[in-house]
């Protein structure tokens, strides 16, 4: 159980140690307190994560202890206030209303909102043209279709869109970028007997950016 937390918690900096590196040095990349790091990893190898190894220049090394972790997912159950989904979206949430509001400070009043409604055999409903540069460089953006599906065409949606995740995944960082967050949520919505064809986002892109 403490582990499956650790790996919920401890994401970002278990993924500082792919290679053998002593916490001083990590300390030193990302701007915290060597001694705190030093604790945090230590912790994390008490917990099976990381691998302690011998020293290298005076300092004790680590590394993970594997590529990837697998955690039963009874572990940490949705009921669980760290359990998955409850954490993950709670996370998502609150990162995601963080950025938002920032764009909204730096955009003013914004763009008016977007509201779409199509009907099936109809033309397809798109977004009217951005019309300006975003405010910023990595602005907050959120897009949401609701649509009857088939579950055998939801699920080739979902598996589509988390493509696009893994291929930002395998293409890894940009140079000289911004840690940022793309998200996929998918879910059967409630049946309140209404079947609209919608669109409705909600975004600070403004005008197409180069990749």
């Amino acid at each position: 159980m403490r582990a499956a937390r650790a790996l919920r918690q401890d994401t970002g900096l278990l993924g500082l140690f792919l290679q053998p590196v002593s916490p001083s040095d990590v300390a030193g990349r990302v701007g915290m307190a060597a001694n705190l790091v030093h604790h945090h990893a230590r912790r994390l190898a008490g917990l099976g994560l990381l691998r302690e190894l011998g020293r290298e220049g005076g300092r004790v090394r680590f590394v993970l202890a594997a590529r990837e972790f697998r955690v039963p997912s009874d572990l940490l159950p949705p009921e669980d206030a760290q359990g998955n989904g409850t954490a993950d979206l709670r996370e998502l949430s609150e990162g995601f209303l963080r950025a938002y509001g920032r764009s909204w400070a730096l955009t003013g009043a914004g763009d008016d909102g977007v509201y779409i409604f199509g009907e099936v055999g109809g033309s397809t409903p798109g977004l009217p043209p951005a019309d300006a540069p975003a405010a910023e460089g990595h602005p907050a953006h959120l897009d949401r279709v609701t649509v009857n599906l088939t579950p055998e065409r939801y699920v080739r949606l979902a598996r589509e869109l988390s493509e696009v995740l893994a291929r930002a995944y395998a293409e890894g960082h940009s140079e000289g970028g911004q840690p940022c967050t793309l998200a996929i949520l998918a879910y059967r919505a409630d049946d309140d007997g209404i079947r609209s064809l919608s669109r409705s986002p909600n975004s600070f892109l403004g005008s197409a950016l180069p990749v």
